[in-house]
């Protein structure tokens, strides 16, 4: 087994704490998944060697990079994917993901995205031979689309907080819901386990996500519903299956419905397994049962549950007090991280406890390696084997040369942290953008204005503009000075109270999926000139942040940004359109339309700035236009009635 340092691949993917002892294997590189129509199902399996039992691991991750396969289009639908590891015949799930909505993307276009699970938990099967097989379902054709996967697997040695013992599989299954005649009850029954031998503590991973659409609530997929779990009849964990924040998802905008929240899951993101763990006694016997909200579906439809659950068994190799750097969020350049990059101001440090008192302080040396250093200390709560997310203050200097970004614990709750292996963790950094000091902040609302605020604060959070109470499509223009050489961040949302007529919300300004709130656009132009500078994909969700640095400017229209501003009208149309396209700089673009089947339909080599569009000789329905220029795609949906 050849180890190597890999600090450089962990920068690119997501913060490293010590990499002298990582280990690297690729199972699956660029492998070219379609589905299999006729079946629903298709398999990948690769056979591989991971190090022997007798290596420990501190931490073991996975990361996933998802592309357009070679000469197609990316896969169309949100599809179940499930990543099994077979050892001695049995199947374990150690990871589960849901495609995207790839209409927009093709293989021509260097599309690609990334996502990374923790898999520490799973030590215990990463060692030896087995297969690790990506399962893809899915009934789409696979003539003109597919995906690539690549999945990498970092394997971080040291002493674990607690020493793999033992595997239980609990349930691997798929549960009616709501059905009268075979309830979930009678399918998902009390299962029994056995404490390993020289464990003292299980923790359970669920897995469950919901599906189908029943007649009578949208269930399973759409609707919200308690799931309690009792070991020994005792009830030690109670929820809604439920995943509320898909308008967040970092993968966005997408072609379908992406940010309609779900059962446990969004489009185009990993599922995020739900864990409990209890302290019991080796070789003792227990009884684990998952139950769900009791529902009766008499209207027609189906809904279901795909679920694992496994309990995994540990000896408790704790430390009193041992925090550990998970992971640094901002800066980075990692994909599951672009709603909060690149900054200019405060870093945002996710740190897991290990240990067995809960975090209550921690003291942070952080800023660019080589530049000045910043010291603070964090508040925080978090419990054992839990994990907080904390923003650190402001950075305000990031002069030094080179890239990299580094964040340190020095103290944890006023001592020093037993385990220091894992206290230091690097990022790469992305440079912010650059605008003049006099901006000017143009809003036009949409049907739904109650929905939407915006502010921009400099980097010690005090507020220089803040809007709301807006009027429907109406324009608003903003003259703003700031200072020279700061950090701002600018804040638009769109989490306020929908109005009642319209009770969608969280889904940005513009969305094909609701025309009924219309279209809003949002854009940066120069103080000076009226310029534009930045225009923001309307279509982006629950809300977006933006950061960037001042200069003083008099007169430069263009930044450096490739940037375009689409906009069809009317939309819907009906017999004819027109295609208004705003660039900061004077490449030419062009041109292709696709129908919500994915055809091309139209299409020219070169588009002016306004292009009459003669539309009668398409049906009614949904269609996208995707403008093409300097090798980036900007899409715009509308509707021909």
């Amino acid at each position: 087994m050849k180890r190597a340092l890999v600090l450089v691949i962990f920068i690119a993917c997501f913060s490293l704490v010590k990499a002298s002892d990582t280990t690297k294997i690729t199972t699956h590189n660029k492998v070219v998944i379609k589905t299999n129509p006729s079946v629903g199902v298709t398999e990948y399996p690769s056979a591989t060697l991971f190090p022997g039992d007798t290596t420990q691991y501190r931490k073991a991750y996975l990361y996933m990079e998802f592309g357009c396969a070679p000469g197609l289009k990316c896969g169309e639908w949100d599809y179940g994917n499930h990543i099994y590891l077979k050892k001695n015949n049995v199947r374990y799930e150690i990871a589960r993901f849901i495609t995207p909505y790839g209409f927009y993307w093709n293989s021509g276009m260097n599309w690609k995205h990334g996502w990374i699970y923790d898999l520490t938990d799973f030590s215990y099967l990463l060692h030896d031979s087995f297969e690790i097989i990506y399962q893809h379902s899915g009934y789409e054709g696979n003539t003109d689309r597919g995906w690539t996967v690549t999945l990498d697997f970092y394997l971080i040695n040291g002493e674990p907080a607690r020493i793999p013992k033992g595997i239980s599989s609990i349930y691997r299954l798929g549960a009616p819901y709501g059905n009268v005649n075979n309830p979930f009850d009678s399918v998902v029954k009390p299962q029994n386990f056995t404490v390993a031998n020289g464990a003292d503590m299980v923790s359970f991973k669920v897995l469950q996500t919901g599906h189908g659409m029943d007649q009578q609530e949208n269930c399973a997929e759409f609707c919200s519903k308690e799931r309690s779990i009792f070991l020994d009849n005792q009830l030690i964990s109670q929820k809604q299956v439920w995943r509320d924040n898909c308008g967040m998802n970092s993968l966005y905008p997408q072609a379908g419905t992406w940010l309609y929240d779900r059962a446990g899951w969004c489009p185009g993101a990993p599922v995020i397994s739900d864990d409990q763990f209890k302290m019991l006694t080796q070789g003792t016997e227990h009884t684990y049962h998952l139950r769900m909200q009791e529902y009766s579906n008499t209207t027609g439809g189906s809904a279901n549950y795909d679920i694992s659950v496994y309990g995994l068994h540990f000896k408790d190799n704790r430390k009193q007090i041992d925090a550990a750097i998970e992971d640094i969020i901002a800066p980075s350049k990692h994909y599951d991280y672009l709603r909060y990059n690149p900054i200019c101001g405060a870093p945002i440090i996710r740190v897991r406890n290990l240990g067995k008192d809960t975090l209550k302080r921690l003291d942070f040396e952080y800023g660019k390696v080589g530049g000045k250093i910043q010291r603070i200390w964090v508040p925080c709560l978090i419990a054992p084997f839990e994990s907080g997310t904390m923003e650190l203050e402001a950075i305000y200097d990031w002069s030094g040369s080179g890239n990299t970004f580094f964040a340190k614990l020095i103290k944890v709750n006023d001592k020093d942290d037993e385990y220091q292996d894992d206290n230091i963790a690097y990022s790469t950094i992305t440079r912010s953008p650059m605008h003049p000091n006099k901006l000017y902040v143009v809003f036009r609302s949409n049907n739904a204005p109650s929905e939407n605020s915006y502010k921009i604060r400099d980097a010690r959070g005090n507020v220089v503009l803040s809007r709301d109470n807006f009027v429907a499509n109406t324009t608003y223009r903003d003259t703003v000075f700031l200072g020279n050489n700061i950090c701002y961040t600018l804040e638009f949302s769109d989490e306020g109270t929908p109005p009642s007529s319209m009770p969608l919300n969280k889904d940005g300004l513009e969305w094909w999926a609701n025309t009924a709130d219309g279209a809003g656009t949002f854009q940066i132009r120069n103080g000076n000139t009226n310029g534009l500078i930045k225009s923001f994909a309307p279509d982006f969700g629950t809300r977006f942040d933006y950061q960037f640095m001042t200069t003083f400017n008099m007169g430069i229209d263009e930044l450096g940004f490739d940037n375009l501003l689409i906009d069809f009208y009317p939309n819907p149309a009906l017999g004819s359109g027109h295609l208004h396209i705003e660039s900061v700089n004077s490449s030419e673009y062009s041109y292709q339309i696709y129908d919500a089947n994915g055809k091309a339909i139209g299409n020219s080599e070169s588009v002016s700035e306004v292009t009459d569009m003669d539309l009668n000789d398409l049906a009614a329905g949904v269609y996208t236009i995707i403008v093409y220029q300097n090798g980036t795609a900007y899409t715009k949906r509308f509707i021909i009635l």
